[in-house]
């Protein structure tokens, strides 16, 4: 893993080092399975759409993801239900608006009842949570592969 400090906030030069930092956040429950966002649709052929533009709202506990490739937007979870219409992310180290998200699950004996969802820019690196969504417990390979 390759993490950095710039100005106090952690940066990364990979998405498989965005997994890792998930998996290690403190303050919360424990991340025991990481996934990397991915946009399959047929229009990427055999290489998936990796680099979205991301709106989310920690507060409202909202997200959806935009494929930068395909242009798809798939909203995170329930958010369809409970949209807040929040700002698009943007880096606050560099203000690109493209980056790699990555979800970490909570898993309790194959139950899955927490997901938290962080993106790394695609131009400097930053890491940033940017929510976390309570659910009822539900099997943990069925909620990973709906992210």
């Amino acid at each position: 893993m390759t993490l950095r400090s710039m100005s106090g906030h952690p940066t990364a030069e990979t998405a498989q080092d965005l997994r890792d930092w998930l998996s290690r956040l403190d303050g919360c429950p424990p991340v025991s399975r990481t996934v990397l966002a991915s946009c399959t649709r047929p229009t990427h052929g055999e290489e998936p759409g990796t680099w979205f533009y991301v709106e989310a709202d920690a507060r409202e506990g909202v997200a959806r993801l935009r494929c930068l490739g395909c242009g798809d937007v798939r909203p995170v979870l329930d958010s369809a239900a409970h949209w807040s219409f929040p700002t698009a992310w943007s880096c606050f180290n560099c203000n690109q608006s493209i980056g790699e998200v990555a979800f970490g699950v909570h898993d309790d004996n194959g139950s899955a009842s927490w997901v938290v969802m962080a993106v790394r820019c695609v131009d400097c690196g930053h890491l940033q949570g940017l929510a976390d969504f309570v659910v009822a417990p539900t099997d943990t390979d069925a909620l990973v592969a709906s992210l």
